[in-house]
């Protein structure tokens, strides 16, 4: 099962599979194989990578003194190596050590505490890094979930080793999850950047773009970061609006993804064109076009000369969605995932 979506009161399932003559690559649409409630409330996390680390983070124990010391000393406990790199990895899996003493807590699954240390490139004997892209279509969700928690926190300790307020060195607090300056006295806590994704549609195409920096071809849904004082669904329009020059309305809040590339939070939308001609700014968008069912289709099935995002990004997820979805159905734009 590649991703989830709620339709009419029931859950859809997305599935891959060959074709059984041609070997084609089909996005395949089944019922009753998700564990959302009947009400359609929960997107199944298991079907979004770097969503899957369901863990108990401890937020009320971890400060408490000796308690993360306790569960660093638990036989069981283990530690994620990250460099800037990526994620250390050994025969295809995670490599997993005692925890350091200066790893940070991540939380508690199924009890067993659960850490994240940085290291050199040149500090470790074992495991080969590797980039998270490449690992989170790889790992099981719940795992690269984890990883990609690790590494957006670890990444967060790299980038604020100094005060923003007074430039002194800052200290590790709460296991991790807080930076404290003791000349200023101030609290720094990690940091998530906003960023709204947006399925347009006007009704029988997708409007997808192009950056320039993307391999040939390539296409996805467009996306801009939330700028300060802004609603999210002010930023779906602003960013569709300059990036296409297309006005949107009926603006739809779908799902969300943790990208830790580093640290940001995708918040996914569907929205209605209501006019402008698709065009691209020119600047970060190379190109942009309204595309047909039956191209997306062959795009998914690994034909034609377009390709769409990776299967692990909630871009890839909104548009299979959107290719199993009932065209002749106007409402089908609601809760899909």
């Amino acid at each position: 099962m590649i991703g989830c979506f709620y339709d009419h009161g029931r859950w859809v399932a997305l599935h891959l599979q060959s074709h059984p003559e041609t070997g084609d690559t089909l996005v395949v649409a089944r019922l009753g194989e998700c564990p959302g409630d009947a009400d359609g409330h929960d997107v199944p996390l298991a079907s979004r990578p770097t969503a899957g680390a369901a863990l108990d983070r401890a937020p009320l124990r971890r400060g408490r003194r000796g308690w993360l010391a306790a569960r660093r000393q638990e036989p069981g406990a283990r530690a994620l190596l990250l460099s800037e790199r990526g994620v250390l990895m050994d025969d295809g899996r995670p490599l997993y050590v005692a925890p350091p003493a200066a790893a940070v807590f991540l939380g508690l699954a199924d009890g067993v505490p659960l850490f994240a240390a940085e290291v050199t490139d040149a500090g470790s004997a074992e495991g080969e890094p590797t980039g998270l892209r490449e690992v989170a279509g790889e790992l099981p969700a719940q795992e690269a979930g984890l990883v990609a928690y690790a590494a957006s926190l670890l990444s967060w300790h790299r980038r604020h080793r100094f005060c923003a307020h007074c430039g002194h060195a800052t200290e590790p607090g709460d296991a991790g999850h807080e930076r404290f300056c003791p000349a200023c006295r101030t609290h720094h806590f990690p940091r998530t950047d906003p960023v709204v994704i947006v399925r347009v549609t006007d009704g029988e195409r997708l409007l997808l773009g192009r950056q320039r920096r993307w391999p040939e071809g390539r296409y996805s849904l467009l996306a801009g970061y939330v700028e300060p004082g802004e609603t999210l669904e002010d930023a779906v329009r602003r960013e569709v609006r300059e990036e296409s020059q297309v006005d949107v309305h009926d603006v739809e809040y779908l799902a969300s993804q943790p990208w830790p590339f580093p640290s940001s939070l995708m918040i996914g939308f569907h929205a209605a064109a209501r006019g402008g001609e698709a065009h691209a700014d020119g600047e970060e968008l190379a190109d942009v076009r309204w595309f047909e069912r039956g191209e997306l289709e062959a795009a998914a099935a690994g034909r034609g000369p377009f390709l769409l995002p990776p299967a692990y990004s909630i871009a890839r997820r909104l548009i299979d969605a959107w290719l199993v979805s009932d065209p002749d159905d106007p409402g089908r734009r609601r809760r899909s995932w």
